[in-house]
């Protein structure tokens, strides 16, 4: 009985390890349900009078994803005599359990008018990458 038992468990080991592990297929989907949607392109309405304000980018993704972000699209402080320029996106975020996932991107006057250009991204361990964008006209 115990030779039948090590030689089921040692079959069961053989198959098991030769199947493999197999990641679940990627994919990123970029949206806002806050924004209105203008065809390609999003629209956020700058607030009036506001020194600064955000938008939501939402996203879907297999749960707990790590999404990168990055955007062309930059604003600068001055900071002890020196100009800073940093991008309106944070570096990354992780989607939740369901797969959902937010990104707030950062806005100030001196976008009103500009089309910002935010990238999300995807970088596998197994060297699969995925690229999603979304463009947001501030007005």
């Amino acid at each position: 009985m115990k030779k039948l038992l090590i030689a089921i468990l040692t079959i069961f080991t053989l198959i098991s390890c030769e199947k493999g592990y197999e990641s679940p297929e990627i994919y990123l989907e970029l949206y806002s349900d806050q924004l209105e949607h203008n065809g390609e392109i999003y629209v956020f309405d700058y607030p009036d009078n506001a020194t600064s304000s955000y938008f939501k980018v939402d996203y879907n993704s297999l749960p707990t994803q790590r999404v990168y972000w990055e955007s062309p699209d930059v604003y600068y402080v001055v900071l002890f005599n020196d100009t800073v320029w940093t991008e309106v996106v944070n570096f990354s975020t992780y989607s939740n359990n369901d797969g959902i996932g937010h990104q707030l991107v950062y806005v100030n006057p001196t976008l009103i008018g500009d089309t910002l250009n935010i990238i999300g991204s995807i970088h596998e361990i197994t060297g699969e990458e995925l690229y999603r964008e979304i463009l947001v006209k501030i007005e």
